[in-house]
């Protein structure tokens, strides 16, 4: 087996296994909470509140994989992160209504029609840990990990772009779960434009922040949005 062979096996492998342990934590935890829970209801509240704050291992201990990786190549993560080449205010700008309008246009309509429910009587602590602890570690991590280091390395393996932000984009989108179908379709589009930016304007600053813009008003409409 080549070197670009096994590279190539090797971040496929990553692909599959990162959504499957994302699933592996999560699944468990939604029907335990429906197992103890009288009459099997679990207040939506509580339910996000707890399956996120089980979430927060794997994402944190899959970005230090990548952090160490990155250190093994002699990267450091401040230099991934920032700007690889000039800033263009445009497609930064672009990027970020188009997903806002994808991901929270959804969200308004989801709410609108009860596909996803409402979180309300919140505990302060709760809305502080929705929105401001998930969109901080979930717009570092996943972009770190998704755009940045498993499209780097598809491409090093010798994918095409196409192909490494389809493969990548597929990967993130199921460490959402699966039960949703459109949510699914969402994230995976999410995903795409994403990919896109990034293999075009190499600025992974850029795509955290506006991801943790993304989650933050997402959050806010959940919370605050149609009483």
């Amino acid at each position: 087996m080549t070197g670009k062979t096994a590279d190539k096996g090797k971040y496929r492998r990553d692909l599959a296994l990162f959504p499957i342990v994302f699933n592996a934590v999560g699944l468990p935890i939604i029907f335990l909470l429906y197992a103890v829970s009288p009459g099997y209801y679990v207040d939506p509240g509580t339910l996000n509140t707890v399956v996120l704050a089980s979430l927060f291992p794997p994402w944190w201990g899959f970005a230090f994989l990548v952090i160490r990786r990155l250190k093994q190549k002699d990267v450091s993560i401040k230099e991934y992160i920032m700007p690889r080449g000039k800033f263009n205010l445009l497609p930064a700008l672009l990027l970020f209504v188009l997903l806002n309008f994808l991901f929270d246009g959804y969200m308004v309509v989801a709410l609108m029609y009860g596909r996803i429910p409402r979180m309300t009587d919140l505990h302060p602590l709760q809305i502080v840990f929705l929105l401001l602890l998930v969109p901080l570690t979930a717009g570092f991590t996943e972009e770190l990990i998704w755009r940045g280091y498993l499209i780097d390395e598809l491409l090093s393996a010798g994918n095409s772009e196409t192909k490494a932000i389809i493969y990548s984009s597929v990967s993130f989108a199921f460490i959402h779960g699966f039960m949703l179908f459109d949510k699914l379709i969402v994230t995976f589009l999410f995903g795409m434009i994403a990919g896109l930016y990034y293999v075009r304007q190499r600025n992974l600053l850029v795509l955290m922040s506006t991801h943790v813009a993304v989650d933050v008003i997402s959050y806010a409409l959940t919370i605050f949005a149609f009483g």
